[in-house]
């Protein structure tokens, strides 16, 4: 009888995917007496690797995807269009309440609120730690391994609650401590609400998995029944209590529904095993950038208002107002792309670069004209949104356009290439420059220049901030190809600059919608025929876009 004798193992090479490598080992085994073969596979499957996964093929600039075999991830486009729905729609309500209440109110109540609610901004910041920013980033990558988000989920979670508990026990002894606090009470501890609220709020987890279709549903909903309830509820000057009450529910309200409509991805609830550690210094590294953003936003409103009176607050508040929803709208695709620079960063350097470089396209083709837009209509968007009564707020408004030139800049350099690449340092540096210069000027100019001093200091305060943080991104940036785009920019820009110099010589319309409409229309084909007619890439992807649905 012969003996048997397996033959050499036969080894398949293993997938370059480290997701979910597979190996099969085949022996053919022979006997004396079956002289058959036996046919043996064991199959091996390594574990996931926890700080994420790579993809099969790299970012696909034309799709505007990185896959993986079984899973898609959604288009960047898509979800930037959703997520820029869900802050118009945010902005929308107070455009559409704002006309309203600003007559119904006037300027006073309007200034009452507006200082109020900015004192209670910063323990809503405590409360927030860093931890959307934390949270979106390091979620993002083990988003696939369900038993460690859960984990992290709950982490977070309970990390937010403790953190809130701190912030609201502060705010009460602040009240009770300060006597000038006291006229405010009313309003303060209405808008209070919102700091138990940013515990629930869990939008960083619709973020992780790029959900922005539910995102953006709930604030339509939500935003549409706090429409009806000002209308219903709001009409005359008394009722800035009731105006306030409704605008913390528009916002509350969607946060405890995104709480329970949550636990489709996980089950929150807190836990023991927090692992502060791990945790609490990039949140609070962040959270330090946060003060330094929240300072340099608010700190005017406050200045204002503790230096010239309600009523300058009630001007300045509708300058800032305006130019808040310009710059959210803009930065509405960085906000979305960052759950998707994480991964990259960590797993496909090529694709990373490409989506940089696209995003970076976009957003100066965008935010220049924009900010030569929200000047040269400034006095027609004041009159629609606010009325006659705030003619004053023109001027402001003029000033802190230049501002959006730079503010979206910074937060691309800043959300899509300096928290991906964990630099949050380096963000707490700039930022922090920007709010001491902030704070600093509003010191020394609002007692002789006013109001406008505050609106020029926050320009002033986003060119540090941006100088700052393309500094620090450096690197980069050099990697990218912006070239052709900063000259289709430059190009487009001084048409409608000359465009708008020709309307203010020879157009005057007197109702400013239609005002809006001819000259902002005008302004805005002039520049998309240039771009056309100078093949910019960034509109080109846009209108190829809208040609076909994007891939999910």
């Amino acid at each position: 009888m012969r003996s048997g004798r397996p033959c050499r193992p036969t080894r398949m090479p293993m997938t370059a995917n480290r997701t979910r490598r597979t190996t099969r080992i085949i022996w053919n085994t022979r006997t004396s007496s079956t002289a058959s073969s036996i046919r043996c596979a064991v199959k091996c499957s390594l574990t996931p690797k926890p700080r994420g996964m790579a993809t099969d093929r790299p970012y696909d600039q034309e799709t505007d995807m990185g896959t993986t075999p079984t899973t898609k991830m959604p288009s960047l486009t898509r979800n930037a269009l959703l997520n820029s729905m869900k802050t118009v729609m945010s902005l929308i309500f107070p455009l559409i309440t704002f006309p309203y209440v600003s007559r119904v109110l006037g300027a006073a109540n309007i200034g009452k609120i507006n200082y109020s609610l900015s004192i209670v901004s910063y323990f809503a910041l405590f409360a927030a730690l860093g931890i959307s920013n934390y949270a979106i980033r390091e979620g993002a990558k083990i988003k696939r391994d369900q038993e460690s988000l859960t984990r992290f989920a709950r982490q977070i979670f309970t990390i937010n609650l403790v953190s809130s508990g701190i912030a609201y026990l502060a705010f009460l002894i602040v009240v009770f401590a300060l006597p000038d606090l006291h006229a405010y009470w009313v309003l303060l501890f209405i808008q209070s609400l919102t700091i138990g609220f940013t515990t629930i709020s869990v939008d960083w987890l619709y973020s992780i998995f790029e959900d922005y279709f539910y995102l953006s549903v709930r604030t339509i909903a939500v935003q549409f029944a706090s429409l009806i309830l000002m209308f219903i509820f709001v009409h005359k000057p008394s009722d800035y209590v009731i105006y306030a009450g409704i605008s913390v529910f528009a916002s509350s309200a969607a946060n405890a529904w995104g709480f329970f409509h949550a636990r489709k991805f996980c089950t929150l609830r807190p836990t023991r095993h927090v692992e502060v550690n791990r945790h609490i210094g990039p949140i609070m590294t962040l959270f330090m950038n946060n003060v330094a953003i929240n300072i340099y936003s608010n700190a005017g409103t406050t200045f204002v208002g503790a230096m010239m009176g309600d009523v300058q607050v009630g001007l300045y508040s509708v300058a800032m107002k305006i130019y808040s929803i310009a710059r959210q709208v803009i930065n509405s695709l960085t906000v979305v792309s960052l759950p998707r620079l994480s991964y990259l960063s960590a797993n496909d350097r090529k694709g990373y670069i490409a989506l940089l470089n696209r995003l970076f396209s976009t957003i100066i083709v965008t935010c220049i004209p924009a900010a030569i837009l929200l000047y040269a209509l400034s006095s027609p968007i004041v009159l629609i949104i606010s009325g006659p009564k705030y003619v004053d707020a023109i001027p402001m408004l003029q000033i802190i356009a230049f501002a959006l030139a730079l503010a979206a800049p910074n937060a691309f350099l800043t959300s899509a290439v300096l928290i991906p690449l964990r630099r949050e340092k380096k963000v707490v540096i700039s930022t922090a420059s920007g709010a001491v210069v902030n704070i600093a000027l509003d010191l020394a100019l609002i007692p002789f220049f006013g109001t406008y001093a505050a609106c020029v200091s926050i320009v002033i305060a986003e060119l540090v901030v941006t100088v700052l943080s393309l500094a620090f991104s450096f690197d980069q940036i050099t990697q990218l190809k912006l070239g052709a785009s900063f000259v289709h920019t430059a190009v487009g820009c001084a048409l409608i600059v000359a465009c708008h110099m020709l309307c203010m010589r020879t157009v005057h319309i007197g109702n400013p919608i239609v005002d809006f409409l001819v000259r902002g229309g005008a302004y805005a084909l002039v520049y998309g025929i240039a771009l056309l007619v100078m093949r910019d890439d960034s509109l080109a992807f846009f209108l190829r876009k809208l040609r076909r649905p994007a891939k999910r």
